[in-house]
């Protein structure tokens, strides 16, 4: 795996970190429809790094730090954003918050303790990342058009089962993350 920090996919990595405060400006300045413009080209980068790195197998540990972390500060600029203008309800700020800081430390305590921490997200995780990006997506496509009820009903449908998702991806990180915790105590004599 190629050590260099600006392969393509860490560019794109970086791309999305630095459209967050270009995002976080627009929206605050009034600009929704921009802010959403932004919001989904750095979403779409998304897909497109973890594609890039595989493709030019151009995985980095760099990469696998900086793709978790823009996606994580990219939802959570836009989740206050979408909260600050009543699109969002607080419940759901806190629990991608919680979900977030969890997994952090988790990651912290497991590698303190000397164990593997599993290379790639659940399926779970992966579905749970994909439904708040729906959420907000629809929260800003809402956000743009205030006139649309139909907009509005699926926004807290979907509401709904994003914060399911993260309530379960969350569940599954402290269940694959107490597994490793007490596995190796099994074993011991």
């Amino acid at each position: 795996m190629p050590s260099d920090a600006w392969t393509v996919p860490n560019v794109l990595s970086y791309v999305r970190l630095l459209a967050v405060p270009v995002f976080v400006s627009l929206h605050l300045g009034g600009r929704p429809g921009w802010a959403l413009v932004v919001f989904v080209a750095a979403a779409l980068t998304d897909s497109l790094d973890g594609f890039l790195a595989r493709l030019l197998d151009q995985r980095t540990r760099l990469g696998a730090f900086l793709d978790p972390l823009a996606d994580k500060v990219l939802a959570g600029a836009a989740l206050i954003m979408l909260f600050v203008e009543d699109q969002a309800p607080l419940w759901m700020v806190l629990l991608v918050a919680f979900r977030d800081g969890a997994i952090a430390l988790g990651a912290v305590v497991v590698k303190r303790k000397g164990l593997e921490l599993p290379a790639a997200p659940s399926r779970v995780g992966k579905y749970a990342t994909f439904a708040l990006t729906c959420y907000i997506l629809l929260g800003l496509l809402d956000e743009t058009f205030t006139d649309s009820p139909l907009l509005h009903a699926w926004l807290l449908v979907a509401g709904y089962f994003t914060g399911l998702c993260v309530a379960i991806s969350t569940t599954q990180y402290f269940l694959r993350w107490g597994h490793l915790w007490v596995a190796p105590a099994r074993r011991a004599p």
